[in-house]
């Protein structure tokens, strides 16, 4: 089978239009939101997934679990990564994935270096009492297909010049998942697909038809539950591909809704659980489902 493609370079003139712009009513929708998430999240939100994830871990002493995908103020996210973390940690979630876009044109790697510098710096100053995070260096790329999440090997999140090297040349060119996969070979990564056969403007979720015919043995895993948009399905079992469990938060408020866990005594990280196709996505909390269905209509 060929699987080489041609990339799509965005001319200067229009890289202002790509689909994925994100213009003035955006902005006012964050904006509005924002006030309201941090409410949610702090007086209804946090007690019942801290609760469950006490619950889960009781359960299941070697259980590690955690957020894969999520956005910070260094792309679209309305909250610093500081806050992502100290609440995570406060949720008694193990790890975080900050998933900061790479959209050609618009969220260039360099968003993604400095997000991930200070990913670094906020552990390395970590003063909460609650016991840290542990982070992964990751951005979501949008491609011709769809947005593919990368998530490479800890180590990185303090050799920020290799990645900058490796993906400076995805800044202002749409090229294809086959092209952006191999690239994280070198940093010991993995992939996920994000929010499958989701339907937007632009490429958002790939095909679950295209992903079988092109990129089975080439991405990792696929994510079967996603609290931010709302569906919980089983494409991993179709696939044979890891399960992941995520909710694509941009405020800070439904991480730790849906989570990635895999056995803490059997891998030594979520790279190796993953590769090994032994996590599994699971639903912590979905009280706020039908107001987020709600909300998704409204906006």
């Amino acid at each position: 089978m060929n699987r080489v493609t041609t990339p799509k370079v965005i001319p200067v003139e229009q890289r202002h239009f790509i689909p994925n712009d994100l213009g003035p009513f955006f902005t006012l929708k964050r904006q509005l939101a924002k006030p309201v998430a941090d409410l949610a999240g702090h007086y209804f939100l946090d007690s019942r997934i801290r609760n469950n994830i006490t619950c889960l871990k009781k359960e299941n002493p070697n259980l590690i679990l955690g957020e894969t995908h999520c956005h910070s103020t260094f792309s679209d996210g309305s909250q610093s990564v500081q806050n992502i973390f100290k609440r995570a940690a406060n949720l008694g979630l193990d790890y975080v994935v900050i998933t900061d876009h790479l959209i050609p044109g618009k969220f260039l790697i360099d968003n993604i270096v400095t997000s991930l510098k200070e990913q670094a710096r906020c552990l390395d100053e970590w003063d909460e009492t609650t016991k840290p995070v542990k982070a992964y260096p990751a951005f979501e790329i949008s491609t011709i297909e769809g947005h593919l999440i990368l998530i490479l090997d800890p180590e990185y999140l303090s050799q920020v010049s290799d990645i900058s090297l490796q993906f400076s040349e995805f800044d202002y060119q749409f090229v294809s998942m086959l092209d952006v996969i191999p690239r994280i070979e070198p940093f010991g990564g993995i992939s996920i697909i994000p929010h499958p056969e989701l339907k937007r403007a632009h490429p958002f979720g790939a095909p679950i038809k295209w992903v079988k015919e092109n990129l089975i043995g080439l991405v990792d895993g696929i994510e079967d539950i996603s609290s931010g948009h709302g569906y919980q399905e089983t494409y991993s079992q179709e696939l044979g591909l890891a399960s992941i469990g995520s909710s694509d938060d941009h405020f800070n408020l439904l991480i730790g809704t849906a989570v990635t866990a895999y056995d803490g005594n059997t891998h030594r990280d979520l790279i190796s659980a993953v590769r090994s196709r032994q996590t599994k996505a699971i639903t912590v909390e979905n009280s706020l489902q039908h107001l987020l269905k709600l909300a998704r209509r409204v906006f």
